[in-house]
């Protein structure tokens, strides 16, 4: 067992198991300890968190941030929150819980028509077979590095792994789909032409609640061109 302390003041507790143990250890409430689980089928790794304050509420202000975003981009985007995501081929109660995550675009446009249905049913079954396009991950933490290759796996197209603590200003935007491994990313391929930089300081105001500004900086943004940026 691990337990450490998050660069945002979340604590984690980290266990490590045989892979085949993990459809029984899943049936535990593993959430009774913990606010965030992550069970993976496939390492064995169970993962356990439990946000600070400061990690929640950067965690809250990517919805803003988005939500500027596609309003800007004229995009639909859904949010997933710290939905609970496994494939159908692993076995119940496992899975990750990230931070936030998004249905955009085409995808989104698909959820709002199953939704508009109303037929609850289909739309948790499109849910359980649809990815989402983009996961967000707040705060670095030691032994964090599975969550990645489980994204990928699952069929995640990006993720972004911010980090701002103190001096440090950091946010990892990486490709999961294309090649074997996540690969980092100069700006997103799905909420283009956001890069790390633009990303922070659309954040900070996001969490300030400075929102006419967050819609200058995202029309400066497109402004510019279309251009890859930070």
């Amino acid at each position: 067992m691990e337990r450490n302390i998050g660069s945002m003041g979340s604590e984690y507790t980290r266990f490590r198991f045989p892979p085949d143990e993990i459809p029984m250890l899943a049936k535990l409430d593993w959430t009774a300890i913990a606010r965030r689980v992550f069970i993976d089928p496939a390492s064995g790794l169970v993962a356990l968190m439990s946000p600070s304050s400061r990690h929640e509420r950067y965690a809250w202000a990517t919805g803003r941030l988005m939500d500027a975003m596609g309003k800007g981009l004229g995009l639909s985007v859904i949010a997933l929150g710290a939905t609970r995501w496994r494939r159908p081929e692993d076995p119940e109660n496992t899975g990750a819980e990230p931070d936030a995550c998004y249905y955009l675009g085409e995808t989104a446009g698909r959820w709002i028509e199953a939704y508009g249905r109303l037929e609850e049913a289909e739309l948790e079954a499109f849910e359980f077979r649809m990815p989402p396009d983009l996961v967000i991950e707040v705060e670095r933490s030691r032994g964090d590095g599975d969550k990645p290759e489980f994204y990928r796996r699952l069929g995640v197209r990006e993720m972004w792994r911010l980090d701002i603590a103190g001096n440090r200003r950091e946010a990892i935007m990486l490709d999961l789909q294309d090649g074997d491994e996540p690969a980092q990313l100069p700006s997103s391929t799905v909420l283009p032409p956001a890069g790390p930089a633009f990303v922070l300081d659309a954040l900070e105001l996001a969490v300030a609640n400075r929102l006419p500004e967050l819609d200058a900086l995202v029309a400066a943004l497109l402004a510019d061109g279309g251009g890859p940026a930070g």
